[in-house]
């Protein structure tokens, strides 16, 4: 295990080169712009120290990482990297740019916080893609939040603590023709292990525990009065003192060997099968297998991600009973939980819309705006004869749009606010898509959308062909609907008015 994670720290640095190299390739080619990244340091320190580095206004990504790294790790920008980064991909004027990188303010970087977020899809997006090509056994990365703002006021939720290490690899940014900003990739020291996080490198000088007992050393070897027994037993004393703590006991390590061992194949202790009311015997068992609540249907293995698009899908194996990571989901008391427990299990097919909205990824912005309208939808399917590439929503239009173009700012409107219209949705579609089958239960969806983000699951057949979309929407009706005190008539209203 130690010497695993010691191997997987070594080979970090190049990773970050490689995912941070690939992310200033996607942001040239979308934009027409030159960027690149150098590493300027890479080791061992301090949380604090961290913070030192990024005391101004930054932005942080987490990301919670599954496989070979597993955890939460954050990617750092500074003032520079912050507003650079957001207004390129708003298409910000350069001059307006170049004054918030100086005299940016909260205010300032918090309207450019849909752009920052969508930068940070982008950012991972390269990551993921770079550990899925050169790192054996990784899962995938998975941005939780974006937080905009000074880290000494963000502490809980950059959810770092002082008193712990980490191991960062620094990079100078050059995007032509802004100044240079900087980028760090921090990994905490729970990520990665003890054995794979020394001691800060700001310590590096500092004087060891040990020297105290030298020193005493040295001065009984100077005083002649002393006995010659004496000064060896001192010696002795302080070799003891030097010798590094016992490690832990063979039988430890084999137990941590074997419940990481049992949480890779899919940690079935973790997992809560269904539970009938009153053992109902009529009611069918779970089959082998079925505890794995990522399972696809007829246990076919889910598509992999690769560049340009890929979908992840979730799904239970011949109806079987759904399955929760969370307990209570599955209390059986009667009456209200009970009517609880059933509702969750109502499965996609009976929630989806089955009338869905498609785009070629060569559509332009402008062309999908109008589509979203035209059927009242914020969802739109992207992808080339019915095989799924990507999905676009209302949040990725806002973030890809000029601010300048919405009613407010329209006496600033320039032209090349007006060129974010044509940009090509291939370039803002979020991908991966995860997606679940018609057996999917609301429960494990829900669980889904909160633990992934987004707010919308294809659902998709055997043949990954897709049979309809579940967005929140549909959920939230299907939950007012469910109380007998309560419904909802018509249509939801989700394609807000983005332009003029």
């Amino acid at each position: 295990m130690a010497t695993a994670t010691i191997e997987m720290t070594s080979r970090l640095p190049d990773l970050s080169d490689s995912a941070l190299t690939a992310f200033c390739e996607d942001i040239s080619g979308m934009f027409g712009l030159e960027m690149t990244c150098q590493r300027r340091h890479v080791g061992t320190e301090a949380v604090e120290d961290l913070r030192r580095r990024f005391k101004k206004l930054s932005v942080v990504h987490l990301v919670q990482a599954e496989g070979a790294l597993d955890g939460t790790f954050h990617l750092f920008f500074d003032q520079g990297g912050l507003f650079i980064l957001s207004g390129v991909i708003v298409m910000l004027p350069e001059s307006k740019i170049l004054e918030e990188v100086k005299r940016g303010s909260q205010a300032d970087a918090e309207n450019l916080q849909d752009a920052a977020r969508e930068v940070g899809n982008l950012l991972v997006g390269s990551w993921d893609r770079i550990f899925r090509e050169g790192c054996p056994g990784h899962g995938h990365f998975v941005k939780t939040s974006t937080i905009v703002g000074k880290p000494q006021g963000e502490v809980a939720k950059i959810e770092l603590s002082d008193e712990e290490n980490v191991f960062v690899a620094v990079y100078e940014m050059t995007i032509d023709p802004y100044p240079s900003f900087t980028c760090a990739a921090a990994f905490p020291q729970r990520l990665l292990g003890d054995s794979a996080v020394g001691e800060p490198q700001a310590a590096a000088g500092a004087e060891p525990p040990a020297q105290e007992a030298a020193t005493a050393d040295n001065a009984a070897t100077a005083d002649n009065t002393a006995a010659a027994d004496n000064g060896a037993a001192a010696d002795n004393t302080a070799a003891e003192s030097r010798e590094p703590a016992p490690s832990a006991p063979p039988e430890d390590t084999a137990t941590e060997q074997d419940a990481g061992a049992r949480a890779q194949d899919g940690a079935t202790e973790l997992v809560t099968p269904v539970e009938t009311r009153d053992n109902d015997a009529s009611a069918p068992a779970p089959p082998a297998g079925a505890e794995h609540a990522d399972t696809a249907v007829d246990d076919a293995p889910a598509a992999t991600p690769e560049k340009g698009g890929g979908t992840e899908t979730f799904g239970l194996a011949g109806g079987a009973e759904p399955v929760f990571l969370n307990p209570s989901y599955v209390q059986t008391p009667p009456s209200t939980d009970r009517a609880i427990a059933d509702l969750l299990r109502t499965p996609a097919a009976t929630l989806m819309q089955e009338n869905v909205v498609w785009a070629s990824p060569e559509d332009s912005v402008q062309d999908t705006i109008a589509r979203m309208q035209q059927h009242n939808t914020g969802y739109v399917l992207v992808g080339r004869e019915g095989a799924l590439e990507g999905l676009v929503s209302s949040s990725n239009i806002l973030a890809a749009v000029s601010l300048y173009l919405r009613p407010m700012f329209a006496k600033y409107r320039r032209s090349e606010d007006d060129a974010t219209l044509a940009v090509k949705i291939k370039w803002i579609m979020s991908r991966p898509v995860r997606t679940v089958t018609p057996d999917t239960p609301l429960g494990r969806m829900m669980e889904m959308i909160c633990h992934h983000g987004g707010r919308c699951l294809p659902v998709v057949n055997e043949e990954a062909k897709v049979q309809g979309i579940v967005t929140v929407f549909d959920i939230l009706v299907h939950v007012l609907n469910a109380d007998g005190a309560s419904s909802w008539q018509g249509l939801v209203s989700q394609t807000p008015p983005f332009l003029v």
